[in-house]
């Protein structure tokens, strides 16, 4: 399956990051933005477990089945 790449990211990094991250790619043969994802992938896989997933999932189906709340209905406080 392959996977689209249609969404982008602006950041912004002090100088001495930039500089590190791009010897930690020219070190890993890797672009910028490959290593970014790869970056952004462990942390997300780190945090939520397939159990998170799984409700994301679920969730994300019943909002486009019109079954959510307007979130201004939600008592706050």
């Amino acid at each position: 399956m392959a996977v689209t790449m249609s969404k982008e990211l602006l950041i912004r990094v002090p100088e001495p990051l930039y500089r590190r991250i791009k010897e930690v790619c020219a070190h890993e043969y890797k672009s910028m933005s490959a290593f970014i994802r790869d970056i952004i992938k462990e942390r997300v896989d780190e945090i939520l477990s397939s159990e998170d997933l799984g409700d994301i999932r679920a969730a994300r189906k019943d909002f486009k089945s019109g079954k959510s709340v307007a979130w201004r209905s939600v008592k706050r406080g």
